[in-house]
């Protein structure tokens, strides 16, 4: 049977090419190196051992000189023409005592050794056995610097693939900025002229459409981003005391006017006794929401929609959302979690990435989520469970964002002059309907569009609170709001940018404000974050909030 090379190389072993015309000086050869443990193969001519180097590399030939037809001389000239043996080395074997020209001839063509009969077994095993040392030395070196030049590759693609990387980052971060900036004086603009009384209803209708799509544009980034954040790992999530029904209510607010369209019925069982958990409220809201707005978007007009809450286990958590919309088949089933899936079918609209990130968020909380459904037509049930439930006997309730407003009316109602905000933006289109917005909110707003002019701003009067793009034309948020703390002022502060990583969401915070929006806001969360802050209701910084 016939060994490959690398199996003879794996076993220690190296192949020896024996070329002589006559078959008794052969099997004398061959007799004398088998005790080297060593693949001998055999040539009875200069054209078999051609044929042979054709078919793999040797670590020597010993060669006979006087052979007819083609003596060893010219085999060993063709050898060396040959890419694979052009460095092989040759031992000459010869009866006949040739003289110094042909002792020349044989070194020049690249003999390492010549060796007159009779043969001493002693001195060809020695000679042998050190080419075959140095083979495999040579072999081994050849080896190793292979694998130094695979490491250096490797390092150079790694290195290539984490620019590229970095660059996709902030490619998609900048793109997120530019795609956010522009959305938020359109959300404000349309809020401001749907509380117009003077706005005929039918132009108020519109707004709601408008104000509508650009909270849905905003959500389509956020998803975006989401997917590339979990693709690398990069998600964070900041643990805190969450109430899971009053998230719940939250989400299903946001999605009140859809609900309204279709004029669906919503049944709330919130059975679970215990409601409140360690989660990431704002990623946990954001789960509700998309369960929600699915259950809605896949429910003809008409439809149910059931949102029961239970405690399966004393420390665990479950929501059940329940449609009776188009219902879900077992192959769509089986992949309803996958990135940019769509069970409905792209008429539905959307990415389908909802479910791939809420499942992403729901085990990083240590939870679980699955869908089940009896089939097309026939609806179908989403199911969360979250683990950590605090007992509402140890656990300090938190306020209500009803017994913020309160609180924030009353302390508005003792003092003399309304809040006083600083507005720093440089993006004249959103600083105006923000200004309107809080204006009319109750606030006192003063504007700045650069570093030096809000620096200058707090020099002149005195403010309750900053509310501060990051991206400035003479330096950054950080950068201001580093200076204020320097210069001794102790203002409450919200960052405001397009830039929304979790990255840009830890450079704010550690900055030094006390929370961070991404854009575009919307406006009643603008307004409950500023009243929240203003009464001290904060008990500890937020990662991100979410329009």
């Amino acid at each position: 049977m016939v060994r490959s090379e690398a199996s003879e190389l794996a076993e220690g072993r190296v192949r020896i090419l024996l070329v002589d015309d006559r078959p008794d000086k052969l099997m004398a050869l061959e007799t004398i190196l088998a005790g080297l443990g060593q693949n001998l193969v055999l040539a009875r001519s200069g054209t078999e051992a051609l044929r042979h180097l054709l078919q793999g590399e040797f670590a020597l030939i010993v060669l006979d000189v006087n052979m007819p037809g083609m003596d060893g001389f010219e085999t060993a000239s063709l050898i060396r023409q040959r890419s694979n043996s052009e460095l092989t080395p040759i031992i000459f074997i010869s009866a006949i005592n040739y003289s110094e020209v042909h002792l020349s001839r044989g070194y020049a063509l690249g003999a390492v050794d010549y060796i007159s009969a009779p043969i001493v077994p002693e001195i060809l095993r020695a000679k042998v056995s050190f080419f075959i040392e140095l083979h495999r030395k040579t072999e081994q070196l050849k080896r190793q610097a292979e694998m130094q030049v695979q490491l250096v590759r490797e390092q150079a693609a790694r290195a290539e693939a984490e620019a590229a990387n970095k660059a996709k980052d902030r490619f998609i971060a900048m793109l997120s900025h530019e795609l956010r900036t522009p959305l938020t004086p359109i959300l404000f603009a349309s809020s401001m002229l749907g509380q117009d009384p003077t706005v005929p209803d039918r132009i108020r209708e519109e707004l709601k459409i408008i104000t509508r799509n650009v909270e849905l544009e905003a959500r389509l980034i956020d998803d975006l981003l989401d997917v590339t954040r979990i693709t690398q790992g990069k998600i964070n999530l900041a643990f805190e005391t969450a109430n899971a029904h009053q998230l719940l209510d939250s989400a299903l607010r946001i999605c009140s006017s859809e609900i309204c369209a279709k004029n669906l019925t919503v049944q709330l069982e919130l059975e679970a006794i215990e409601h409140r958990i360690r989660a990431d409220s704002a990623r946990l809201q954001q789960i509700f929401w998309n369960l929600i707005q699915n259950a809605v978007k896949f429910t003809p007009p008409d439809g149910q929609i059931t949102l029961r809450s239970v405690n399966p286990h004393s420390d665990w958590f479950r929501l059940e959302v329940i449609d009776s919309g188009i219902g879900i088949t077992s192959e769509a089933l089986s992949r309803i979690f996958d990135p940019f899936e769509q069970a409905g079918g792209a008429g539905f609209g959307g990415l389908g990435l909802g479910l791939t990130i809420s499942k992403a968020i729901v085990e990083l909380h240590g939870g679980r989520i699955f869908a089940s459904s009896p089939g097309a037509d026939h609806g179908a049930m989403f199911v969360i469970e979250l683990p950590n439930v605090l007992s509402s006997s140890t656990e300090r309730c938190l306020p209500s964002p009803m017994e913020i407003a309160t609180s924030v009316s009353d302390v508005t109602q003792d003092v003399s002059t309304r809040p006083r905000i600083l507005l720093v933006d440089d993006h004249a289109d959103s600083v105006r309907p923000m200004q309107l917005f809080l204006e009319t909110t109750g606030y006192q707003v003063t504007t700045a569009h650069s570093v030096a002019a809000a620096l200058r701003a707090v020099t002149e009067e005195d403010f309750d609170l900053l509310v501060s793009d990051l991206g400035l034309p003479d330096g950054s948020g950080e950068d201001l709001i580093r200076q204020l703390q320097d210069m001794g002022h102790k203002l409450q502060s919200i960052a405001l940018s397009g830039y929304g990583t979790e990255q840009d969401v830890a450079r704010s915070l550690a900055a030094g404000f006390q929370l961070h929006l991404t854009k575009p806001v919307l406006p009643d969360l603008l307004r409950t974050t500023i009243d929240s802050l203003l009464v001290n209701r904060a008990a500890q910084p937020v990662s991100d909030v979410r329009a």
